[in-house]
């Protein structure tokens, strides 16, 4: 039988998976409270129990975005038996592969589209992004300068300005695959990735 503390870290669990999930295909504008209580099957005061308001909901969301979408994909980054270029290749083709199997090309990346929508208007939400890309970010130009020391690709540009690069033109390629409804954007940006990262 489950203790109290055990239900109620279930029943936040479940507000955040279910509302991370309204969040990501309909937006933050277009989310309800009610969307999200009725999404996790939990009664409203339940909400306002654990978040201060949807602002802070969509906060503890994109927290929680990145330790849970991000776990597969840092431990392709960090597995050390693989040689740097072929883990930088293998982790941008897992991406890929999300967005074009799991998710059909239709949601894309959960805070690139809240930062899109939001950056201007919420202050909490543009810098909870910033903060958890920087991570990422640093985390990927970590596996570069790797890569570079062992002479496995160019070592003559700065690590993070070839990781910004191509994040950069990642998050572009996701917006252009949702409004074509197409993985081309996704496949190119990949083919760019093949050729110009690891040439």
């Amino acid at each position: 039988m489950e203790s109290k503390t055990e239900k109620g870290e279930r029943k936040c669990h479940d507000l955040l998976e279910k509302g991370m999930e309204i969040l990501w295909s309909k937006g933050y504008n277009a989310t309800s409270v009610n969307d999200i209580v009725q999404a996790a099957g939990v009664p409203k005061g339940s909400f306002y129990f654990y978040y201060d308001s949807k602002e802070d909901f969509a906060v503890k969301a994109i927290e929680y975005y990145f330790g849970e979408r991000f776990g597969c994909a840092k431990k392709i980054l960090e597995d050390a038996s693989i040689p740097p270029k072929q883990r930088l290749l293998d982790f941008n083709e897992f991406r890929c592969k999300i967005l074009k199997e799991e998710l059909n090309c239709q949601m894309g990346c959960l805070a690139s589209n809240l930062g899109n929508e939001m950056a201007e208007h919420s202050e909490k939400i543009r810098k909870v992004i910033v903060v958890k890309e920087a991570i990422l970010k640093e985390s990927i130009a970590k596996v570069v300068k790797e890569a570079q020391e062992k002479g496995e690709i160019d070592s003559s540009m700065d690590p993070m300005d070839i990781v910004t690069f191509f994040e950069d033109a990642g998050k572009g390629a996701m917006t252009s695959m949702k409004e074509l409804k197409s993985s081309y954007p996704i496949d190119n940006y990949l083919n760019m990735v093949r050729r110009y990262m690891f040439s």
